[in-house]
């Protein structure tokens, strides 16, 4: 399964701190089980993970928002930590929604 970086994902996982390695760690286990994280309501097939931050473990960590378009790719859309907020903000919503339009609309 490919693995697509969209440039909120890696501007986001870089000011947590996470180099290229760690975040490659994190997209080969969605990789693995893409379907295995829950669904964000509303936001059509939008999943979400949790993953650990250094010194903070799984549950006060990061949180990885991703697509995956006919299980041939994987977009990772955003990340953000959990002690910044709890879910994505309206209009985070709005721009992954657009993303997702655009991103079915060129096919991919």
């Amino acid at each position: 399964m490919r693995i697509v970086r969209l440039k909120p994902y890696t501007r986001a996982m870089e000011r947590m701190g996470l180099d290229d390695p760690a975040m490659r760690r994190i997209e080969l286990d969605l990789a693995a089980a893409p379907e295995a994280h829950p669904v964000i309501k509303g936001l059509r097939g939008v999943r979400k993970a949790r993953f650990a931050l250094p010194g903070r473990g799984k549950s006060g960590g990061g949180r990885v928002i991703y697509y995956v378009a006919v299980e041939t790719a994987i977009y990772m859309m955003t990340a953000y930590p959990k002690n910044e907020r709890d879910d994505l903000s309206p209009d985070q919503r709005k721009a992954i929604l657009a993303a997702i339009d655009s991103l079915k609309g060129s096919g991919k």
